[in-house]
């Protein structure tokens, strides 16, 4: 009975160890489990914290922001701090991309939905914002031309103006000096802030070539004119008149001068030879300027175009009208027109009419002065 009893006393411990056993091991695991979590929270909330910073849109308002070559870090950042709402995260993310040592210059254009990640990475590896640059207007020199582009560019004036005295560079392009006006069809052109001069120049080139088309070769050859020959009459044409509808007729007047051998007279090329754009109105002093671009004093095109010319001029010249008219002269409508005359003596009424209505028209603005 004694080792009975003894027997069933032993039970119930040897039940205690096991379960004590169980839970060691179970505590044990916890334990791990937690250590690993730990491990794996850290990383992980780097990172979160990492793509909170570098999601973070990060610009107050639209602004652009132009990058020069040689900028450092800290230059950069007094151009760029007062349009961050957070530099903090902003100069965290820009020193993770190793922005400082990878600053790309150019024009960037940075609205309130850019994030600090896509503003640096833009910055290190230069991906700009191109810009609209018009050439409109009358671009009567390449000096001229200079001076605009060295508004809107990087590079300045000078670094244009060179470029466009460049006869090597000119002389690939198919031009020179006399005629880099033919190649600027005026437009507006899509640019990077950072285009060279060259890089412009070779750029225009393109849009030349593109716009002479073998259809548009062929009507040149046609009316027996060079593209070269084309562009030069074509800004005379311009320089006569806005009013599109005309160029075809205006240059069928120059072109029937050319075919019979008579000077042109042309009254943009004299004030294109004075240098003076302010002149309104031709005087016969101005008529004795001692210049190979006076086409009341030599014969034939003046040696390059008087302005650059625009397309519509161009086509103007391509699709000129068959007529036998050799003047023209303003209208008396003061309406941008011109009325057109086969002979002296039908020119001489059409600018006595014109002449009239000026002094007319002078006299009104006087009294009306005087009131």
């Amino acid at each position: 009975m004694a080792k009975t009893t003894g027997t069933k006393s032993r039970k119930p411990a040897t039940g205690r160890n096991k379960s004590g056993k169980k839970s060691s091991k179970k505590s044990r695991l916890l334990l791990w489990l937690a250590i690993i979590a730990v491990i794996l929270a850290v990383p992980a909330g780097i990172g979160l914290s990492r793509f909170l910073q570098q999601n973070k849109k990060n610009i107050a308002h639209k602004t652009v922001l132009y990058v020069r070559p040689g900028t450092d870090f800290a230059a950069l950042m007094d151009s760029l701090e007062r349009h961050l709402t957070d530099i903090k995260s902003f100069v965290k993310v820009a020193n993770r991309e190793q922005l400082p040592s990878r600053i790309h210059p150019g024009r960037y254009v940075l609205d309130s939905l850019a994030t600090n990640i896509q503003v640096v990475r833009n910055l290190k590896y230069g991906y700009q914002s191109p810009l609209m640059l018009p050439l409109s207007g009358r671009i009567r020199h390449a000096k001229n031309l200079a001076a605009r582009l060295g508004k809107r560019m990087m590079a300045d004036s000078a670094e244009f103006m060179e470029t466009f005295k460049d006869n090597t560079l000119l002389k690939e392009l198919g031009t020179d000096t006399a005629n880099i006006l033919s190649l600027i069809l005026p437009d507006s052109y899509e640019f990077y802030w950072t285009v060279t001069p060259r890089e412009f120049l070779e750029r225009m080139k393109k849009e030349y070539d593109k716009f002479w088309t073998e259809e548009r070769l062929q009507k040149a050859k046609k009316i027996g004119l060079s593209q070269k020959d084309v562009s030069i009459l074509a800004s005379i044409v311009y320089g006569e008149s806005n009013h599109v509808p005309e160029y075809p007729k205006i240059a069928s007047v120059y072109h029937n001068r050319l075919k019979k051998g008579w000077k042109l007279c042309a009254d943009p090329t004299v004030i294109y030879a004075t240098g003076d754009f302010t002149i309104t109105r031709v005087l016969k002093r101005h008529l004795e300027t001692d210049s190979p671009y006076n086409t009341y004093k030599v014969y034939g095109l003046p040696p390059g175009p008087i302005m650059a010319p625009t397309k519509d001029c161009i086509d103007g010249v391509l699709n000129e009208e068959s007529t036998d008219f050799m003047f023209f002269c303003a209208s008396p409508k003061f309406n941008g027109t011109h009325r057109f005359a086969r002979n002296e003596r039908e020119h001489f009424a059409n600018a006595k009419a014109y002449r009239q209505a000026l002094d007319s028209l002078t006299k009104a603005k006087a009294a009306r002065a005087k009131e």
